[in-house]
């Protein structure tokens, strides 16, 4: 479909502009909002994380709907180490798997948020370890591919989200 790249890049534009009022939010000090909006503002931005992580938590989910090809099984297509079809069971489980901690994260974070409770990087450091876990179960699981590094995963994602937005 001729200009299909153009469309793309301007439906990403378009995300970006309505994400960035957002960013704003935090940039702005409680007094500098009409009274009693600044708490209100301050709560959004502290569930900002768990905002986040549920909404990549259904970016994985969704793509498991019946007819719809898993997010990893889409990457793994851009990943040269790895064989798409040998992978397609692991892809879909992997998905799955990353669906539902991204999940239990958001609420956990939100979680933390309702009980006054500062959870710090914990949570972050919890997916980082899962990740880097990730690689070193696949490394085991499909030897033929070679060790599975982090950087090739995210080179993988960055060639597939090229291939998609253009």
């Amino acid at each position: 479909m001729p200009g299909s790249g153009g469309m793309a890049r301007r439906r990403a534009l378009w995300r970006l502009l309505a994400v960035l009022p957002l960013l704003a939010i935090g940039a702005l000090p409680e007094a500098a909002w009409p009274a009693g909006m600044g708490h209100a503002v301050g709560l959004l931005w502290e569930l900002l994380p768990a905002l986040f992580s549920a909404g990549f938590a259904w970016g994985f989910a969704r793509t498991l709907l019946p007819g719809r090809e898993p997010l990893i099984a889409r990457y793994i297509r851009f990943d040269e180490t790895r064989d798409d079809e040998q992978c397609a069971g692991y892809a879909r489980g992997l998905t799955l798997f990353w669906a539902v901690a991204l999940g239990v994260a958001a609420v956990a974070e939100a979680a933390s948020v309702a009980r006054g409770i500062e959870l710090g990087y914990a949570p972050d450091a919890v997916l980082l370890a899962l990740f880097l876990g990730e690689h070193a179960v696949r490394s085991l699981r499909f030897p033929s591919g070679g060790i599975a590094w982090p950087s090739q995963t995210l080179r993988a994602v960055i060639r597939a989200e090229r291939a998609r937005h253009g």
